[in-house]
């Protein structure tokens, strides 16, 4: 049961169904979901999945409970839940692609008995899943347990002999019952209000069940409104086998309350007026808190701070003796002072550095970081680890620009910025979040000790001066575990001809050998200016990779060019 208990905390991570555009919402019921009836006869259970982090709906108002889900994910959840472990054996499917999403985890789970094709060789990874289909699979991946024979079904001789034994199983342990004129209806599909009845069944008849993980118990709470820091938080809670805490919003925000273009919008009038920031919670407490020693905490970034709503969880709640980690998303933010505020607000715990992902960072980098953490969770280390932390990818860059207002900009300004969503970044800082992005590095900017200016001709001015007196610098802050990585970007814009001396700062404080450096650049015209050759003779004993140049005129269109030059390089 163990294998079945862990599935139950990421079971739907992958088989929600796109979200669906909403730009007014409708009444809500209790459940949280305007498409869910108080009294529909699955509705304790959405509110239970729901509540316990296993589903959220497909929309911040809609749960879609006649909505189906696919065989090819259910094979992808299986496989992550097993932590995507090699792949060994197998059957390639002719009719699963060899890049599909789901193609290692249908040749890991039909090695493992676990799921098979059908007769003509293919496995339908698209398909449906029926209930039948359900019970074998939930059935095989607990190992095949024996089963007494029940109450026959009045279709019972419509359930095929390849499910009978996983149906009796099922439906002798409350986890998948009848229908009504007690038929299974086994080639019916299963829809996501019964996905959500097997869920809170499976969950209600194993709280008795031992905790035999051998480490401290974990949750990760987070408040999600695109869907982002959703995937990471259920990443991080199928890595350390930890259970999921969704903060939703009494008030759901809708896509129109999120878009933050329209000065208006909700966000908008919350982030104007900090006493409209008090978001009430469906709920804000959980169930069994004085069992958890480690506590994530995730969020989206609002400018430049936690998202406001995570503010009920942290006010009704007593972190005394707890680890506490928060995490979040943002298109370009960092991390910035939000755990520290959060902190503040909490007033107790024991709070950890936490960590910024993008908009779509990737698992591996996700996994990494929370094994990296050393908690005593009990959990199988991810088999997706790096071999060795000679393949760690750290962006270093060093970028100013000349505004952080998007109004009204001088032609320097502007030539020195790209605005995305809203907001100001360097060029050089745009290469070096898209190429972040792209591989799931490490990031790090090489600030000065002292600030340099921000206008234009009195930075001009300095950097020519800096150049002339072939200075050095003084940088902020290191980088602590430099030995770590073994590639390195580097990242730069051209200032009359060569590097600002800043970086030649940065490249006397580290020793590059053995490392692979791999420079970037924007311009106003005169490319790399022959940098690359530069960083080559003052690091002789590391290997140079091809580097990126890019005009500023061109930087704000290039994001797709520079994912191409990332995935092209050798590393």
């Amino acid at each position: 049961m163990k294998n079945l208990k862990k599935l139950t905390s990421v079971f739907l991570a992958v088989i929600m169904l796109p979200a669906m555009n909403t730009t007014a919402f409708a009444a809500v019921s209790d459940t949280g979901f305007s498409d869910v009836a108080a009294n529909a006869w699955y509705a304790d259970a959405v509110t239970y999945v729901r509540g316990h982090g296993l589903m959220s709906g497909t929309s911040t108002t809609t749960f879609s409970p006649e909505a189906t889900t696919s065989r090819g994910q259910i094979a992808a959840i299986l496989y992550r839940a097993a932590g995507s472990p090699a792949v060994t054996g197998g059957t390639d499917f002719p009719d699963v692609a060899s890049t599909a999403y789901y193609a290692d985890a249908t040749r890991w789970a039909s090695a493992n008995g676990i799921v098979s094709g059908y007769p003509n060789g293919n496995f339908g990874p698209n398909d449906s899943i029926t209930r039948q289909q359900f019970a074998a699979i939930l059935w095989r991946y607990a190992g095949s347990p024996a089963a007494s024979r029940g109450q026959d079904f009045a279709d019972e001789s419509s359930i095929s002999s390849y499910a009978s034994t996983a149906v009796d199983w099922a439906h002798e342990n409350g986890i998948i019952n009848g229908k009504g004129g007690n038929i299974f209806d086994p080639d019916g599909n299963a829809t996501r209000a019964q996905a959500a009845v097997i869920l809170r069944n499976f969950m209600e008849q194993n709280t008795d069940q031992p905790d035999i993980s051998g480490g401290s118990k974990v949750l990760v709470a987070y408040f999600s409104a695109s869907g982002n820091t959703e995937a990471v938080a259920e990443t991080i809670a199928d890595t350390l086998n930890a259970d999921l805490f969704e903060l939703v919003p009494t008030d759901p925000y809708t896509d129109a309350d999120l878009n933050w273009t329209v000065s208006s919008s909700r966000v908008n009038r919350e982030h104007e007026n900090e006493a409209l920031r008090d978001v009430e919670l469906v709920r804000d407490t959980v169930s069994d808190w004085d069992e958890y020693d480690t506590v994530f905490i995730g969020y989206p970034i609002w400018w430049g701070i936690a998202a406001w709503p995570v503010n009920d969880f942290i006010q009704s709640n007593d972190f005394t003796g707890k680890t506490v980690i928060p995490f979040c998303t943002s298109t370009s933010s960092g991390l910035g002072q939000s755990g520290e505020l959060l902190e503040e607000m909490a007033g107790t715990g024991n709070w950890l550095e936490g960590r910024r992902f993008t908009e779509r960072a990737s698992r591996p980098d996700i996994q990494n970081w929370a094994n990296g953490l050393n908690l005593n969770t009990g959990a199988t280390t991810n088999n997706n680890a790096p071999a060795s932390q000679e393949s760690r990818v750290l962006v270093t860059y060093f970028s100013i620009p000349e505004t952080t207002n998007p109004n009204n900009m001088t032609t320097e300004e502007d030539n020195s910025v790209v605005v995305i969503d809203g907001e100001v970044l360097g060029n050089t800082q745009y290469m070096a979040y898209v190429i972040q992005e792209a591989t799931g590095a490490d990031i790090f900017r090489i600030e000065p000790r002292t600030p340099y200016p921000t206008n234009h001709s009195t930075l001009v001015d300095l950097a020519a001066e800096e150049q002339e007196q072939n200075a050095r610098p003084a940088i902020k802050e290191r980088v602590t575990n430099m030995d770590d990585y073994g590639v390195v970007f580097i990242g730069y814009p051209i200032w009359w001809s060569d590097m600002p001396q800043i970086l030649y700062t940065f490249f006397d404080t580290y020793d590059f050998s053995g490392k692979t450096i791999i420079p970037f650049s924007t311009h106003g015209g005169s490319g790399f200016a022959g940098t690359p050759r530069t960083i080559q003779g003052l690091e002789p004993n590391a290997t140079m990779l091809d580097g990126l140049t890019i005009s500023r005129n061109n930087i704000q269109d290039a994001r797709q060019e520079i994912i191409d030059w990332v995935n092209d390089l050798d590393i």
